[in-house]
């Protein structure tokens, strides 16, 4: 299995409404667009709705144009294993969702 750099690019795009996470992941996964839906699922959250305002439905993490995927190596993560997110770590993606603001209304 390949680790993957998943790295921002346009994080002024509203999409990016529709993540919890607006930093560079690394992933482990078969390909790119594994990599980039698994981010999804990961991070995606509802966004707030704005009166007047479409909300964007899909995850900036599946767009090219939002997301540069780069295939890596690095030692602090093994290649063998399942599918995930490596980074950041799971304990701390139970923190991003712990200290994320709640939604009101």
């Amino acid at each position: 299995m390949a680790l993957w750099r998943l790295t921002p690019i346009d994080l002024n795009d509203r999409t990016w409404l529709t993540s919890e996470v607006r930093d560079i992941l690394i992933v482990r996964a078969p390909d790119a667009l594994t990599a980039r839906e698994t981010a999804g699922s990961a991070f995606g959250i509802v966004p707030q709705y704005i009166p007047g305002e479409d909300p964007p439905l899909d995850s900036p993490w599946i767009h090219v144009g939002l997301v540069k995927a780069e295939e890596i190596e690095d030692d602090r993560f093994q290649s063998e294993g399942p599918t995930e997110v490596l980074d950041p770590s799971k304990a701390r993606q139970l923190w991003i969702r712990m200290t994320r603001p709640r939604r009101q209304g």
